[in-house]
């Protein structure tokens, strides 16, 4: 009776350690997708992925079904299969070196003998060993998908974190090289019928004389028109720019005298001797200039650009020449400027203009349908 009890209980208890063992085994390797069948990622799924791995946002995973499933060569991927949604966490959790963002992954362990371990333990080891792996997308779908996010390549620019696609002082400054458009600045100088705002002709009086190296389009600047961010006035800048563009400091001789400038008075207020003062202001530096023979300055000054975007565009426009649009891009070079946009809204460091892109950015992308005008994406794998 006794043996009996005792095999009875010894029975029992090894059912009970049977049965923990099973409940372990399927709590570390249950995930939700054991509940449906496995499919390829669609593609909305596999953009969001894409977003998560440029900007490490963990919450667009969370839109990704666990019936997402991808299986990975032996030969390149080590073998074996993963949740796409579990690699999208490790895409977050390696981007933001953040392994405690593993422990979303299912499952948490894998014991599929032939694979090279997809589980939150994977992850975490993977992440903690600074590994990265991703996706590419072909030029012609990024493109496509910020469009149907409502972007515009024209205006996406972020005061102090991205610079726009086309550049203003680029554009500016190239079409200032243009003999047609030197040309056209000195045609409205000499005009008397030439349909220009006066601020303007200023600026295309500095640009024929850079353009040209010839100082007499300075004179045409009005003697006291100021130049942002200079306080010797327009005039006496563009002869300074072209004494050093030229090394000839004898065009120094047409500036006004030192002894005229505002900041030389304030200095000899202050109790500065008046021949140090005068060596200080922009005239004085003008004269120090040495012409080096058989060589080219070592700072080219080129033509000023209106602080005012409005008025630099403006100019342009009467120059007769045209804003070009990134729009006209090759969708190659469309890529290479979104992508650089995404690494501008990396949160490397607290900027509110910054974090606000992100978030507008996240926003977007979790409310983006994907339809059949996209084609379908080419997907690496790690």
């Amino acid at each position: 009776m006794q043996r009996s009890l005792s095999g009875l209980l010894r029975n029992r208890w090894l059912r009970g350690v049977a049965a923990a063992v099973i409940l372990t085994w399927l709590a570390l390797s249950f995930s939700p997708g054991m509940l449906s069948r496995g499919r390829a990622p669609n593609q909305q799924e596999e953009i969001l992925y894409y977003f998560v791995q440029n900007i490490g946002e963990p919450s667009l995973c969370d839109r990704i079904s666990w019936s997402a499933y991808r299986s990975y060569s032996v030969l390149f991927g080590g073998g074996g299969a993963s949740y796409w949604r579990s690699d999208c966490y490790e895409q977050a959790a390696q981007q933001r070196h953040d392994a405690d963002l593993c422990w979303k992954a299912r499952p948490l362990v894998d014991f599929a003998l032939i694979s090279a371990g997809y589980s939150a333990l994977s992850c975490r080891r993977r992440t903690l060993a600074g590994n990265h792996s991703g996706i590419a997308l072909p030029d012609k779908v990024l493109v496509r998908t910020f469009e149907k996010m409502g972007y515009d390549i024209d205006r996406m620019s972020i005061e102090g974190v991205v610079a726009p696609a086309v550049r203003l002082r680029d554009v500016y400054w190239s079409v200032a090289r243009t003999p047609a458009a030197v040309a056209r600045a000195q045609q409205c100088l000499v005009s008397k019928d030439a349909q220009v705002a006066q601020g303007d002709l200023a600026y295309m009086a500095d640009l024929a004389a850079v353009a040209t190296s010839d100082p007499k389009w300075c004179a045409y600047i009005p003697i006291d028109q100021a130049l942002a961010g200079q306080r010797a006035p327009f005039r006496d800048w563009c002869y300074y720019t072209l004494a050093q563009n030229t090394r000839d400091a004898g065009i120094c001789k047409r500036m006004a005298p030192a002894s005229a400038s505002p900041a030389v008075a304030e200095a000899i207020a202050r109790g500065m001797r008046p021949e140090i003062a005068e060596q200080l202001s922009l005239r004085g530096q003008c004269d120090r200039i040495a012409p080096v023979p058989g060589t080219a300055p070592a700072v080219r000054y080129a033509a000023e650009i209106p602080a005012d975007p409005g008025q630099a565009q403006r100019l342009i426009g009467e120059l007769d020449a045209q804003m070009p649009s990134a729009h006209d891009w090759t969708d190659n070079q469309k890529a290479i400027y979104l992508l650089n946009f995404l690494f501008a809204l990396w949160p490397s460091r607290h900027d509110p203009a910054r974090d606000d892109a992100r978030a507008e950015l996240v926003r977007r992308v979790q409310s983006l349908a994907i339809d059949d005008g996209l084609s379908h994406l080419e997907v690496h794998s790690r």
